[in-house]
């Protein structure tokens, strides 16, 4: 009888470590975006990269998020790819999938390239993702920011701002 009240004693101790521990992983577990930095490439100084992508938009086989189509286009040096670079801190157990980074465009912006590979960030780590945008060169950098990521099949969102 002495030999069950001891196991069962320590039965209930390590399902109570076993409770503790799990709480610390729900109350520690949370995706962060640490910092957002944003920077300013004049498409001029890349004008073959712009003539591919107008004529691409041109062609309807550009690939990414097109905002609004310019009725006329202007000159290269009209307009700025805006990078936008996101810090992101995993702080779960587990790794997370399919980080993908969108921009919340401005009424004047064009368009968001594609980024055709696959992110994925593994458990208590930090990683940097980026988008970028082509917008008119005299637009302002600050936009609201979505990253979208999933653990275990299941969708999150953060949303942040840009230029704070």
């Amino acid at each position: 009888m002495r030999a069950l009240k001891i196991a069962a004693i320590i039965m209930v101790s390590l399902l109570m470590v076993m409770l503790l521990m799990l709480g610390y992983l729900f109350l520690t577990a949370e995706v962060t975006v640490e910092a957002v930095t944003s920077s300013g490439i004049n498409a001029g100084e890349k004008p073959d990269d712009f003539a591919t992508l107008q004529a691409s938009l041109d062609e309807n086989t550009f690939m990414g998020t097109l905002f609004h189509k310019p009725e006329e286009w202007k000159s290269a040096e009209d307009y700025v790819y805006l990078q936008f670079n996101v810090r992101l801190r995993n702080g779960c157990l587990v790794p997370i999938d399919m980080v993908e980074v969108q921009v919340v465009p401005q009424p004047t912006d064009i368009l968001q390239l594609a980024d055709r590979q696959v992110h994925s960030l593994e458990a208590k780590q930090e990683a940097d993702f980026s988008a970028m945008i082509l917008a008119p060169k005299d637009t302002h950098p600050v936009r609201e920011i979505i990253v979208s990521y999933y653990v275990w099949g299941v969708s999150f969102q953060l949303r942040t701002l840009s230029g704070q």
